[in-house]
């Protein structure tokens, strides 16, 4: 029963969350923020919370996931409100911030929760479908509110929203807090990591710094190809309909005796692919072309990453600080990553222009899987 409320959580922050991330780029634009500070604001949001996820994983093994989950939906709910008002670029910083942190808290607390029921590729995929079941139905429904009502009516229903489900999280029973299970040994605060782990590392840092692309060029590539400010959400409904129409029946039927290495490597291809179509003469077509392959990507890559920490675990520091590690380097991809995505889009004048960032790091992904694949021969 845990399980499915825990499912069922995802779904609804699914949801509040994506009938805001959409529109938070043309938001801001709209509000005079510059591509560089648009950058800076959704490497933030994104990042900051991934870098304090090694902090967040510590509390999460010594609190249990329930306090950090709820504490979580709290500070995501104060941060993002600032967003209802036509604040200043420091403000959006720090609301951005403190939502980041408040984000990636109640993830890490859900996900190591549902990891220590089941680690079978079947849980880690099922997760990942009601992340875009929530994607699927969040943007349709948050351009609707957009267009008859106003982007501080999503923020203040997304924010209410958070409150209401961490409401509904103090009626779940958790697992005990995972330092009572294990040995003092494994109570230090010290993070060791081998090489395997290293090659992991780099491997999720070039996904997430890949994911930081796509907030920063789709809604304004769909834009310029569409001509409408909510193009953006029908890219993001698609992108959740494809993972959710594919990723159960690829994942856990078609590839479930397929090496996790060869899933990643395949993933890393059509990210590779995503981005040389952006070259293309017709915008409309690219752009379509990229959300198709950017997203068989993600599809593959972001619930087999989740598979192989689990697995690995670091050298036994526990799956909340295992996730609560590679959380950081996820933050760190991000922070690093928008920035400069922003750069280019200004420089290049075009949102295509992140392909010179995209690709590179889409190979750098792809060796670091090879040279995982040959050191541990068991994924």
């Amino acid at each position: 029963m845990t399980v499915r409320i825990l499912l069922g959580a995802i779904v609804v922050s699914g949801i509040t969350t994506f009938m805001f991330y959409p529109l938070i780029t043309l938001e801001l634009i709209n509000r005079h923020e510059n591509a560089v500070a648009v950058g800076v604001i959704l490497g933030l949001l994104s990042g900051v919370g991934r870098i304090a996820s090694t902090f967040i994983g510590m509390v999460n093994a010594q609190w249990g996931a329930r306090p950090v989950a709820i504490g979580g939906l709290i500070l995501r709910s104060l941060g993002l409100s600032v967003f209802a008002f036509n604040a200043g670029t420091e403000i959006y910083a720090l609301g951005a911030a403190v939502a980041s942190i408040g984000s990636n808290a109640t993830a890490l607390a859900i996900k190591t929760e549902l990891m220590r029921a089941s680690m079978s590729r079947k849980t880690i995929t099922l997760r990942s479908i009601m992340i875009n079941l929530g994607a699927l139905v969040g943007p349709s429904l948050g351009g609707i509110v957009y267009l008859y009502a106003s982007f501080a009516t999503i923020v203040v229903a997304v924010a209410i929203s958070y409150i209401f489900l961490a409401l509904s999280l103090c009626l779940i029973t958790f697992h005990p807090p995972e330092n009572r299970l294990t040995s003092n040994a494994k109570k230090m605060g010290l993070f060791s990591m081998n090489r395997s782990f290293a090659l992991l590392s780099g491997c999720i840092f070039c996904y997430w710094a890949l994911y930081a692309m796509w907030p920063l060029a789709v809604p304004i590539l769909a834009e310029q190809a569409f001509s409408t400010p909510i193009a953006s959400s029908w890219i993001y409904t698609g992108n959740a309909l494809l993972i959710l129409a594919l990723q159960y029946v690829v994942l856990v039927r078609l590839l479930k005796d397929t090496a996790v290495i060869r899933v990643l490597c395949l993933g890393f291809v059509n990210f590779i692919v995503a981005f040389i179509v952006l070259v293309g003469p017709s915008l409309s077509i690219a752009i379509i072309l990229f959300a198709t392959f950017f997203s068989i990507g993600e599809m593959l890559v972001s619930p087999t990453l989740d598979e192989v920490t689990a697995r690995l675990q670091g050298l036994g520091m526990g799956m909340a600080k295992s996730f609560g590690l590679t959380g950081t380097i996820a933050g760190l991809a991000s922070i690093c990553a928008s920035p400069i995505g922003g750069f280019l889009v200004q420089k290049s004048g075009d949102a295509s222009g992140v392909l010179w960032l995209g690709i590179p790091l889409a190979l750098m992904g792809l060796v670091s899987t090879l040279a995982l694949g040959r050191r541990e021969k068991m994924l």
